[in-house]
């Protein structure tokens, strides 16, 4: 199969919204913290043009890249929630739907204790 590039024509309207914001954010934080762009890149190990896409909100940049930027900012306390299951709504509650109603004992019983 060949690769897909993701570009603003197939990506979903709010998947680019999220990305541009994500960029934005990142861009504030590294404005917060008095850093210019080409210090954040030698910092993450990151080329000036991929950080520039970064906070452009380009979704054919890597996640990695997102990742490593967020570290470097001290932000990697953000990662944990990101998809987490417990705040999984929509799977909690197909989960618990496929949960079967009664628990029936198995036919032989074992008697090893």
């Amino acid at each position: 199969m060949p690769r897909q590039n993701l570009t603003p024509d197939v990506t979903p309207v709010c998947v680019v919204r999220a990305i541009t914001r994500l960029g934005q954010n990142i861009a504030r934080a590294r404005i917060r913290r008095g850093l210019r762009q080409v210090d954040l890149a030698k910092k993450t190990g990151l080329a000036l043009g991929t950080l520039k896409r970064i906070e452009g909100g380009s979704p054919t940049t890597a996640l990695s890249a997102y990742f490593t930027v967020l570290w470097a900012l001290g932000l990697e306390h953000e990662f944990e929630n990101l998809a987490s299951p417990d705040r999984d709504e929509e799977g909690k509650t197909l989960e618990l739907a496929r949960q079967p109603k009664r628990v029936r004992p198995k036919d032989d019983l074992d008697a090893d204790f």
